[in-house]
């Protein structure tokens, strides 16, 4: 059975941050395979700050391609097909359909999702279910749902947030040393965030 992580978020980028949490996972062994799950609507976010669902996927591909481990940090556009908004326990069910037989499925999420775990469609299912390996995030506790969940306490940390970037790229001011190359070329070209 392939041990298979899914990262579920907006990426809205993609970041430096995003590919180092998930090329440490890969190192830890805690998946054969990471897949970052572009969510076209986050039901618990808004909606008019997002960026185009396909340049975030485009973003997020370009991304694990210039990771450590391109063969084993790929990224889903599986959302995409799916009803919205972006229920993951629906994702995760389709996933489950399809790929059950071969692939074993496991969530990472940052602390700031944990806090909010409960307002998650069906979350009980969820916790049941699949392994939650859950990374710091600043000024966040995991206490919530702490005997259900892997608390990854030596995952790496970023002083910087999607919102950051967006917040500079509005600004004019530099973001290329936050997020691979080929994002920022794409970012730019495509004036993203402007």
């Amino acid at each position: 059975m392939k041990k298979v992580l899914l990262y579920f978020g907006s990426f809205n980028p993609i970041h430096k941050g995003h590919i180092a949490l998930a090329e440490w996972v890969v190192e830890q062994g805690l998946c054969d395979e990471l897949i970052f799950i572009v969510s076209p609507q986050n039901p618990l976010k808004e909606q008019q700050e997002l960026a185009p669902e396909f340049s975030r996927y485009e973003m997020c591909e370009m991304a694990c391609q210039s990771s450590r481990y391109p063969d084993r940090i790929k990224v889903s556009a599986v959302e995409f097909v799916l009803e919205k908004p972006s229920y993951t326990i629906n994702t995760l069910r389709y996933l489950r359909e399809q790929f059950g037989s071969e692939m074993q499925f496991s969530i990472l999420l940052g602390a700031d999702n944990i806090e909010c775990f409960d307002k998650w469609r069906e979350y009980e299912e969820i916790l049941r279910d699949y392994p939650l390996f859950v990374y710091p995030r600043e000024g966040y506790s995991v206490e919530k749902f702490a005997d259900k969940i892997t608390f990854l306490a030596n995952a790496p940390l970023f002083d910087f947030a999607a919102t950051d970037i967006r917040k500079a790229i509005t600004n004019d001011e530099s973001f290329t040393d936050k997020v691979a190359p080929a994002v920022a070329k794409y970012i730019i070209q495509n004036k993203l965030y402007k």
